[in-house]
């Protein structure tokens, strides 16, 4: 079969189709850190692909199996339950019942782990970073958390200094499970607070208690063996600039390695869109006041020599790398395990089966790993991913990224990195092009924006 290619022709280039540039720009006349763009951009920025459906995805899967990876590699292990089902969440899938679930689902994870360790796609080539997440990893019972990370090493390649993070939130999570985790090998714990507000944690179904929050991630650091790293998340209904500032002060005391601070998003069908379309809950805070609310985190962090590291996750100690989550926004390869897990090789993007039952069944009685979608990427994916990557990090440099891949992309780009200069979302530093902070809140629309612009000013559309 034939793989796609990176490869980028002469042939695939023109010089400008009349396309209008206005349509690319910011609002120069408004607040660029509430205004810059009136249509805001919610989902994770992408370039063009194709859909494969029957037969073909288990060509391409089969395909990509026999092809050794190159360059950086990580992986992604999706533990589907919950203890319970968080207003905000779009990711719950299954609520965790009993300890047998947790055995019944490692069995399948590890015999999912081992089924293609001998293929060139998992056996060869160095993994940088594995991220045990869901759903609620920490949720399984000790046993099965270290079953898990000892197959982890035993099946993939891991490199000498590989990230290897878990997933969880504090509640039913202690020192037995802590220590099973450390012995397993996780040198990286991505905690979800959320809030450390008692009252606005309940009302989310975020159970613990703010004392119960500190004591657990107290516990966390005083091993001193890994990186903890916690969530924030701003914009939850009732949620004050006060209460947020509360949340930030209280991270900084607690000395973990980094954080992540994400604006709440209001998605469709979740729990929470519904009890507020039933007045149940007051309107979360509308994208003006989660944008204040950011340039007051990126404000905190800053104040207190926090190394910001990508738009929305800063480091505290050198012991905090946040590699996976970069890795994934960028060309790099993503082997995927478990039901509902997301993998990206040999140029195609794909999801297993996110039923557990389904998946299960498929990888216990059948052998198989069950695909339930797959797209091929275009031949500019490392293009739109690289340029995605670049953004993540705040900043971008075009001549660079031109040099690259054989492009006159600072030429390119001049026009409207230019104009976004002016609105205030960049600032022009030699060659590169540095993000404000209103650039970091709309970064996912300067990097959609970005892709759109190259396609429709200088690549042919792929039909």
């Amino acid at each position: 079969m034939t793989m796609p290619t990176d490869t980028l022709q002469k042939s695939d280039l023109l010089s400008g189709p009349g396309v209008d540039i206005n349509d690319f720009f910011a609002d120069e006349s408004q607040d660029p850190l509430t205004h810059a763009f009136s249509k805001p951009i919610d989902a994770h920025p992408g370039g063009r692909s194709t859909p494969l459906t029957g037969d073909r995805i288990d060509d391409a899967f089969a395909g990509f199996l026999g092809h050794p990876r190159k360059g950086k590699t990580c992986a992604y292990i999706h533990v589907p339950f919950c203890e319970s089902h968080c207003l905000y969440c779009g990711f719950y899938r299954k609520r965790y019942d009993d300890d047998g679930q947790s055995r019944r689902y490692t069995d399948a994870l590890v015999s999912d782990l081992r089924a293609w360790a001998k293929t060139p796609s998992q056996a060869q080539g160095p993994v940088h970073a594995v991220y045990i997440g869901g759903g609620t990893p920490t949720a399984l019972r000790a046993a099965d958390l270290s079953r898990i990370l000892l197959a982890v090493h035993e099946t993939l390649p891991l490199a000498n200094d590989c990230e290897i993070t878990v997933e969880g939130r504090i509640r039913n999570f202690g020192p037995e499970k802590m220590e099973a985790c450390l012995e397993g090998g996780a040198n990286r714990f991505s905690i979800g607070v959320q809030t450390f507000d008692t009252a606005l944690r309940q009302s989310m179904r975020r159970m613990a208690a703010r004392e119960e929050v500190i004591e657990g991630l107290n516990r966390l650091v005083a091993y001193d063996r890994a990186a903890v790293v916690i969530d924030l998340i701003y914009g939850f209904p009732g949620q004050t600039m006060d209460m947020w500032e509360d949340d930030l002060n209280t991270l900084l005391a607690l000395g973990v390695d980094g954080a992540d601070l994400y604006q709440l998003k209001t998605l469709p069908g979740t729990p929470l869109a519904r009890a507020v379309e039933k007045g149940r809950l007051p309107v979360p805070a509308d994208r003006p006041g989660r944008a204040r609310m950011y340039a007051r985190g990126v404000a905190v962090m800053a104040a207190a020599m926090y190394r910001h590291l990508t738009v929305n996750h800063w480091g505290r100690t050198s012991r905090e790398r946040n590699l996976y989550n970069h890795m994934v926004k960028g060309p790099a390869d993503c082997l995927a395990f478990g039901p509902g897990a997301g993998g990206n090789l040999g140029g195609y993007f794909f999801f297993t089966e996110p039923d557990y039952g389904k998946w299960r069944t498929a990888v216990m009685d059948q052998g198989r790993k069950p695909i339930a979608m797959m797209q091929a990427l275009s031949p500019y994916s490392t293009l739109e991913k690289t340029i995605a990557a670049e953004l993540e990090l705040c900043r971008i440099n075009p001549g660079q990224i031109g040099d690259r891949f054989d492009l006159p992309l600072a030429g390119i780009l001049a026009p409207l990195y230019r104009q976004w200069t002016r609105a205030g979302l960049m600032e022009s530093k030699g060659g590169w092009f540095v993000l404000t902070t209103a650039g970091q809140f709309w970064q996912v629309n300067l990097v959609q924006l970005t892709i759109n612009y190259l396609f429709h000013t200088y690549f042919k559309e792929k039909t």
